[in-house]
Protein backbone atom coordinates (compact mmCIF):
# COMPACT_ATOMS: atom_id res chain seq x y z
CA UNK A 1 0.00 0.00 0.00
CA UNK A 2 1.71 3.12 -0.67
CA UNK A 3 1.15 6.68 1.23
CA UNK A 4 -0.83 9.46 0.65
CA UNK A 5 0.94 12.84 -0.27
CA UNK A 6 -0.85 14.14 2.64
CA UNK A 7 0.44 11.45 4.80
CA UNK A 8 3.80 12.24 4.07
CA UNK A 9 3.34 15.91 4.33
CA UNK A 10 2.04 15.51 8.09
CA UNK A 11 5.98 14.00 8.79
CA UNK A 12 8.78 16.34 9.66
CA UNK A 13 11.02 14.86 7.05
CA UNK A 14 8.54 15.24 4.31
CA UNK A 15 6.62 18.70 5.04
CA UNK A 16 8.74 21.04 3.12
CA UNK A 17 8.85 19.07 0.33
CA UNK A 18 6.85 20.99 -2.52
CA UNK A 19 3.83 18.92 -4.17
CA UNK A 20 5.65 17.14 -7.29
CA UNK A 21 8.93 15.93 -4.95
CA UNK A 22 6.03 14.72 -1.98
CA UNK A 23 4.43 13.13 -5.01
CA UNK A 24 7.36 11.18 -6.20
CA UNK A 25 8.88 10.04 -2.74
CA UNK A 26 5.11 8.71 -1.94
CA UNK A 27 5.28 6.40 -4.94
CA UNK A 28 8.84 5.05 -3.69
CA UNK A 29 7.11 4.56 -0.28
CA UNK A 30 5.64 1.67 1.46
CA UNK A 31 2.70 1.24 4.39
CA UNK A 32 3.14 -1.85 6.28
CA UNK A 33 0.89 -3.33 8.74
CA UNK A 34 1.77 -5.78 11.43
CA UNK A 35 0.69 -8.28 13.67
CA UNK A 36 2.15 -8.45 17.38
CA UNK A 37 5.79 -10.44 17.46
CA UNK A 38 6.25 -9.57 13.71
CA UNK A 39 9.70 -8.25 13.08
CA UNK A 40 9.82 -4.95 10.75
CA UNK A 41 14.10 -6.17 10.30
CA UNK A 42 16.71 -7.82 11.82
CA UNK A 43 19.97 -6.78 13.83
CA UNK A 44 22.44 -6.87 11.50
CA UNK A 45 20.71 -6.86 8.18
CA UNK A 46 21.98 -3.84 6.05
CA UNK A 47 20.09 -0.77 6.38
CA UNK A 48 17.95 -0.95 3.40
CA UNK A 49 15.43 1.43 4.38
CA UNK A 50 14.37 3.53 7.27
CA UNK A 51 10.81 3.54 9.22
CA UNK A 52 8.32 5.95 11.01
CA UNK A 53 5.48 4.12 13.31
CA UNK A 54 2.18 5.40 12.06
CA UNK A 55 0.05 3.44 14.36
CA UNK A 56 0.41 0.88 17.11
CA UNK A 57 3.53 -0.09 19.38
CA UNK A 58 6.85 -1.27 18.70
CA UNK A 59 9.71 -2.36 20.68
CA UNK A 60 13.22 -2.80 19.82
CA UNK A 61 15.79 -6.03 21.21
CA UNK A 62 19.22 -5.87 21.40
CA UNK A 63 19.92 -9.13 19.36
CA UNK A 64 17.42 -11.78 19.10
CA UNK A 65 14.15 -11.27 21.06
CA UNK A 66 13.72 -14.97 21.73
CA UNK A 67 17.07 -15.41 23.35
CA UNK A 68 16.89 -15.57 27.09
CA UNK A 69 20.07 -12.91 26.68
CA UNK A 70 18.35 -10.28 24.58
CA UNK A 71 17.26 -6.79 26.03
CA UNK A 72 13.93 -5.04 25.08
CA UNK A 73 15.68 -1.45 24.88
CA UNK A 74 13.26 0.57 23.38
CA UNK A 75 9.84 1.08 23.12
CA UNK A 76 7.50 3.31 21.39
CA UNK A 77 3.69 4.23 20.44
CA UNK A 78 4.21 7.51 19.46
CA UNK A 79 3.02 8.39 15.93
CA UNK A 80 5.66 9.95 13.64
CA UNK A 81 8.49 8.36 15.60
CA UNK A 82 11.21 7.54 13.31
CA UNK A 83 12.71 3.83 13.81
CA UNK A 84 16.78 3.44 12.67
CA UNK A 85 17.55 6.72 10.43
CA UNK A 86 20.53 6.80 11.86
CA UNK A 87 21.26 3.42 10.53
CA UNK A 88 20.85 4.64 7.16
CA UNK A 89 22.87 7.57 7.77
CA UNK A 90 25.62 6.41 8.68
CA UNK A 91 25.26 3.06 6.22
CA UNK A 92 26.00 0.74 9.11
CA UNK A 93 23.68 -2.21 9.80
CA UNK A 94 21.03 -2.60 11.90
CA UNK A 95 21.65 -2.89 15.55
CA UNK A 96 18.83 -4.52 17.12
CA UNK A 97 15.37 -6.56 16.00
CA UNK A 98 12.33 -4.10 15.84
CA UNK A 99 9.09 -6.15 16.24
CA UNK A 100 5.50 -4.86 16.24
CA UNK A 101 4.08 -5.19 20.26
CA UNK A 102 0.26 -5.18 19.16
CA UNK A 103 -1.75 -6.46 16.20
CA UNK A 104 -2.50 -3.52 13.89
CA UNK A 105 1.32 -1.76 13.86
CA UNK A 106 1.30 -0.07 10.65
CA UNK A 107 4.37 1.73 9.72
CA UNK A 108 5.75 3.53 6.64
CA UNK A 109 8.41 2.30 5.31
CA UNK A 110 11.21 4.35 2.89
CA UNK A 111 13.78 3.44 1.26
CA UNK A 112 17.21 4.18 1.79
CA UNK A 113 18.01 5.55 -1.80
CA UNK A 114 15.25 8.17 -1.02
CA UNK A 115 17.39 9.66 1.74
CA UNK A 116 20.14 11.55 -0.91
CA UNK A 117 17.39 13.28 -2.71
CA UNK A 118 15.38 14.31 0.29
CA UNK A 119 18.67 16.07 1.79
CA UNK A 120 19.46 17.77 -1.04
CA UNK A 121 16.01 19.29 -1.82
CA UNK A 122 15.82 20.14 1.82
CA UNK A 123 18.75 22.23 3.49
CA UNK A 124 17.15 22.39 6.86
CA UNK A 125 16.53 17.94 6.94
CA UNK A 126 20.53 17.37 7.45
CA UNK A 127 20.57 19.45 10.90
CA UNK A 128 16.69 18.08 11.75
CA UNK A 129 18.21 15.03 11.30
CA UNK A 130 21.37 15.31 13.54
CA UNK A 131 19.30 16.94 16.32
CA UNK A 132 17.10 13.76 16.03
CA UNK A 133 19.98 11.73 16.26
CA UNK A 134 21.19 13.58 19.10
CA UNK A 135 18.04 13.35 21.08
CA UNK A 136 17.86 9.61 20.63
CA UNK A 137 21.57 8.75 21.86
CA UNK A 138 21.18 10.90 25.01
CA UNK A 139 17.82 9.47 25.73
CA UNK A 140 19.47 5.54 25.20
CA UNK A 141 22.67 6.98 27.28
CA UNK A 142 20.53 7.80 30.13
CA UNK A 143 18.48 4.73 30.10
CA UNK A 144 21.77 2.66 30.53
CA UNK A 145 23.07 4.94 33.24
CA UNK A 146 20.09 3.77 35.23
CA UNK A 147 19.94 0.44 33.72
CA UNK A 148 23.91 -0.06 35.47
CA UNK A 149 23.16 1.57 38.50
CA UNK A 150 19.49 2.41 39.95
CA UNK A 151 17.95 -0.50 42.25
CA UNK A 152 14.99 -1.93 40.70
CA UNK A 153 12.77 -0.12 42.29
CA UNK A 154 13.66 3.36 41.58
CA UNK A 155 13.84 1.69 37.75
CA UNK A 156 10.17 0.33 38.31
CA UNK A 157 9.20 4.02 39.77
CA UNK A 158 10.73 5.72 36.85
CA UNK A 159 9.29 3.83 34.72
CA UNK A 160 5.60 4.36 35.79
CA UNK A 161 6.09 8.26 35.60
CA UNK A 162 6.80 7.76 32.28
CA UNK A 163 4.01 5.96 31.62
CA UNK A 164 1.58 8.43 32.92
CA UNK A 165 -1.62 9.83 30.67
CA UNK A 166 -1.25 12.87 29.88
CA UNK A 167 -3.49 14.87 31.64
CA UNK A 168 -4.62 12.14 33.89
CA UNK A 169 -4.11 10.19 36.87
CA UNK A 170 -3.47 6.41 35.05
CA UNK A 171 -0.82 4.62 34.35
CA UNK A 172 -0.78 2.36 31.63
CA UNK A 173 2.35 0.04 31.19
CA UNK A 174 1.96 -1.37 27.82
CA UNK A 175 4.08 -4.47 27.66
CA UNK A 176 3.86 -8.04 29.31
CA UNK A 177 5.53 -9.15 31.98
CA UNK A 178 8.72 -10.57 30.61
CA UNK A 179 8.96 -7.28 28.09
CA UNK A 180 8.84 -4.82 31.02
CA UNK A 181 11.80 -6.73 32.87
CA UNK A 182 13.32 -7.34 29.90
CA UNK A 183 12.79 -3.28 29.28
CA UNK A 184 14.14 -2.69 33.07
CA UNK A 185 17.07 -4.96 32.86
CA UNK A 186 16.16 -7.08 36.03
CA UNK A 187 14.78 -10.24 36.88
CA UNK A 188 10.94 -10.66 36.20
CA UNK A 189 10.17 -11.72 40.23
CA UNK A 190 12.16 -8.73 40.83
CA UNK A 191 9.94 -6.18 38.79
CA UNK A 192 6.93 -7.66 39.97
CA UNK A 193 7.90 -7.60 43.99
CA UNK A 194 9.06 -3.58 43.37
CA UNK A 195 5.17 -2.91 41.91
CA UNK A 196 3.77 -4.92 44.92
CA UNK A 197 5.73 -2.61 47.56
CA UNK A 198 4.66 0.68 45.12
CA UNK A 199 1.26 -0.62 45.88
CA UNK A 200 1.05 -1.38 49.63
CA UNK A 201 2.49 2.43 50.04
CA UNK A 202 -0.65 3.37 48.23
CA UNK A 203 0.76 5.53 46.05
CA UNK A 204 0.00 3.55 42.82
CA UNK A 205 -3.53 1.31 42.61
CA UNK A 206 -3.75 -1.20 40.68
CA UNK A 207 -7.46 -0.74 38.51
CA UNK A 208 -6.92 -3.20 35.64
CA UNK A 209 -4.05 -5.16 33.92
CA UNK A 210 -1.13 -3.04 33.35
CA UNK A 211 -3.11 0.07 34.28
CA UNK A 212 -2.85 1.68 37.56
CA UNK A 213 -4.46 4.85 39.31
CA UNK A 214 -1.58 7.03 40.36
CA UNK A 215 -2.55 8.59 43.63
CA UNK A 216 0.63 9.95 45.13
CA UNK A 217 2.67 11.37 42.51
CA UNK A 218 5.23 13.43 44.77
CA UNK A 219 5.51 10.19 46.73
CA UNK A 220 6.36 8.46 43.40
CA UNK A 221 8.51 11.37 41.82
CA UNK A 222 10.66 10.91 45.48
CA UNK A 223 10.62 7.45 44.82
CA UNK A 224 12.14 7.41 41.45
CA UNK A 225 15.07 10.21 42.55
CA UNK A 226 15.74 7.79 45.73
CA UNK A 227 15.04 11.06 47.91
CA UNK A 228 13.33 11.42 51.37
CA UNK A 229 9.37 11.23 50.44
CA UNK A 230 7.57 14.19 51.03
CA UNK A 231 6.11 15.73 54.48
CA UNK A 232 2.79 15.45 55.92
CA UNK A 233 0.06 14.72 53.03
CA UNK A 234 1.94 12.36 50.98
CA UNK A 235 1.08 8.73 52.04
CA UNK A 236 4.97 7.46 51.40
CA UNK A 237 7.18 7.69 54.40
CA UNK A 238 11.33 7.45 55.09
CA UNK A 239 14.09 7.45 52.35
CA UNK A 240 12.99 5.57 49.28
CA UNK A 241 15.15 3.72 46.73
CA UNK A 242 18.28 3.93 48.86
CA UNK A 243 21.09 1.78 47.95
CA UNK A 244 20.56 -0.14 51.60
CA UNK A 245 17.48 -1.87 49.90
CA UNK A 246 18.95 -2.22 46.37
CA UNK A 247 17.13 -5.04 44.37
CA UNK A 248 18.63 -8.17 43.05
Amino acid sequence: MRPTVEELGAIEWFRRLDPGHLAAVARLCTVETLGREAVLYGSGHAPDAFFVLLQGRVGAWRGDPTDPGSMLYFVSDRRFESLCLENVVADIPYYATMRALVDGTRVLRIPASVLPGLLEADRELGIAIARHIAERLQTFTEQMADLGSLPVTRRVAKFLLASQQAGSDLIVIPLRQAELASRLGAARQSVNQALAAIAARDIVEPVGRGVYHLRDRPALVALARGEPAPGPGSRARGVVGSSRARDA
